[in-house]
């Protein structure tokens, strides 16, 4: 029977998600590591068909693997408020406080009247600074952040195409309710702004995502990638600093913004613009980059004089992040080892203590009104702090936990073990690199492009917190260093750039109109392609001879690496 009408359809929908999972009951009668499988089965389903809300889904595993017998209840809740999970909270909250003062909307607005307003280097210094921003601020706060912004921009320089074409005329009325397409009036523009448009509201995703890469605290599958390091190698025979991090990260991270940067440009507004740069503009051109540069200017002498708020906001970041840094540099001693008891030390007590300040510090002691209100309240927490995200990243914890636990890990390892190594009946210390059936290059890619397939459908999150244990036993079984697979792993996690569904950011950019589906499933597919391949080719150059990826780390225990005969 048709359903009548979209309610009816919902429920359908909804009824189907629900019953979903139940196809994986067989699972049910076998092993605790099938048990797991089909836990997981159970959670991406319930997540990617919403049948409840991201962070009620995100709970689950509280219920079903005490049920299951995979990990017990008093084991498995403790993962949700880990280390992590603390130093993931401290990033949020700080990120509360730089929209509460409007702190990132000066810095972005301050950078955009140094670019310019030339559409190609325009765009370019978007990206850069939207990057930025998401070193410290999540994905999607940063995309709910900047595409406003960068709407405000297109509607200026919609309304400067207007005025040099109509003069006085007044501009027909828009609806309320309608979409950025249609206010920014799309279709009445130049095939060359049109394209503009579209590159400059999706470069907020790819921007977003790409940003996220570079810090260790940035985005969910970092920290996964951290805490199954810490918990996996206690004894440090394997670490990631924040600034080891950062030198691992940040230069291949400019070259996948360079790479977002020419496929959306070729894409959008045709090859012919990366040579614009040096071009003089036409009497068109000059004129809408010299009104966008006055709205821009305008938009940022509105914001007044730096206030007290932002001035103690930004203190506190500079604070934050030097004290990230230099807690234990790796190639130096740091402040960590000036205390008695350093071990006792992480990155979170330094983020727990800048937290609680933005609590009670006064966003403006000179109000008359109330000089004491401080920069964040409460009231703030409760309404505008991302417990959904919190709690995925504590279903991500407790998912490693399970594929640990279960045996799940050790099972897949098995599997790979079989097709890569190709000597599975010899035990591991038998085994070198010269057994490999394929060369550990080839791998480092194969692991690179399922997990960007598998992050096109599932969390990034959900997939690092599967995948990186995975990664890093696979590893250890082949006798490579554990980073030459955890780590491109990791990265992989955030090349979320073809779909809606995949991430936030893109759900955001694609609410607009401005893109339809198809455009942004080609530039996600051909920029996923690209950042495969400079994440392999940074792996087997920088980071291969930075890291001394080339030899086995001797310290790590037979017990971390040891994998039953397949």
């Amino acid at each position: 029977m048709q359903p009548k009408n979209a309610t009816q359809r919902l429920l359908i929908q909804k009824i189907l998600v629900l019953l979903g999972p139940f196809v994986a009951v067989p699972l049910l009668f076998f092993g605790p590591e099938y048990r797991c499988l089909f836990s997981i089965i159970f959670l991406s389903i319930y997540w990617i068909g919403e049948a409840f809300p991201i962070g009620i889904t995100s709970l689950f595993p509280l219920a079903l693997y005490p049920i299951l017998q995979i990990v017990p209840s008093k084991q498995i809740s403790p993962v949700y408020f880990k280390d992590s999970i603390v130093l993931f909270m401290c990033t949020l909250i700080m990120a509360m406080a730089v929209e509460a003062t409007g702190l990132h909307r000066r810095i972005a607005l301050k950078l955009l009247t140094k670019v310019g307003a030339k559409q190609p280097i325009m765009l370019l210094g978007f990206m850069c600074i939207t990057s930025f921003i998401s070193f410290f601020v999540s994905d999607t706060a940063c995309t709910a952040l900047m595409c406003p912004t960068a709407v405000a921009l297109l509607m200026s320089m919609s309304d400067a195409v207007h005025h040099l074409k109509e003069g006085d005329n007044k501009k027909k009325p828009v609806a309320d309710d309608a979409t950025v397409a249609e206010k920014l009036r799309m279709d009445d523009m130049s095939p060359q702004d049109s394209g503009f448009c579209k590159a400059l509201i999706l470069a907020c995703a790819h921007a977003s995502l790409i940003g996220g890469t570079a810090i260790i605290t940035s985005t969910g599958p970092n920290l996964v990638f951290r805490e199954n390091i810490n918990k996996r190698y206690p004894e440090g025979q394997v670490s990631m600093t924040y600034l080891q991090w950062m030198v691992f990260a940040i230069p291949p991270m400019f070259i996948y913004l360079l790479a977002s940067y020419v496929v959306l440009v070729c894409y959008f507004m045709g090859p012919s613009t990366l040579v614009r740069w040096f071009e003089k503009p036409s009497k068109e051109e000059a004129h809408m980059k010299k009104v966008v540069e006055k709205n821009i200017q305008s938009m940022y002498e509105d914001l007044g004089d730096i206030s007290w708020g932002e001035k103690s906001v930004f203190t506190f970041f500079v604070i934050l992040i030097g004290s990230w840094i230099s807690r234990d540099p790796g190639f130096t001693s740091g402040w960590g080892d000036l205390l008695p008891h350093r071990n006792y030390l992480s990155d979170s007590v330094s983020g727990i203590l800048i937290a609680c300040l933005l609590f009670v510090w006064p966003k403006n002691p000179f109000d008359p009104i109330d000089p004491t209100a401080p920069i964040l309240k409460w009231i703030d927490m409760k309404n505008k702090f991302s417990w959904s995200c919190t709690l995925l990243i504590g279903a991500g914890y407790a998912i490693s936990e399970g594929v640990d636990k279960s045996g799940l890990s050790k099972l897949i390892s098995c599997e790979m073990r079989k097709i890569f190594v190709g000597m599975s009946s010899l035990p591991l210390q038998c085994e070198s690199l010269n057994f490999m059936v394929f060369p550990k290059k080839l791998i480092l890619v194969t692991v690179t492009t399922a997990i960007v397939i598998m992050t096109e459908f599932a969390s990034n999150v959900s997939t690092g917190s599967i995948f990186i244990p995975i990664a890093l036993g696979v590893a250890e079984s082949m006798g490579v260093h554990p980073l030459y697979l955890a780590l491109p792993t990791t990265v992989a996690c955030s090349f979320a750039f073809m779909l809606p569904i995949s991430t936030p950011p893109n759900a955001i950019v694609y609410d607009t109109k401005v893109i339809s589906m198809l455009e942004m499933i080609m530039c996600g597919f051909i920029l996923n392609v690209a950042c495969i391949i400079i994440t392999s080719l940074n792996m087997n150059t920088w980071t291969y001879f930075v890291f001394s990826l080339n030899t086995f780390p001797e310290n790590i225990s037979i017990s971390n690496s040891s994998y039953p005969i397949c």
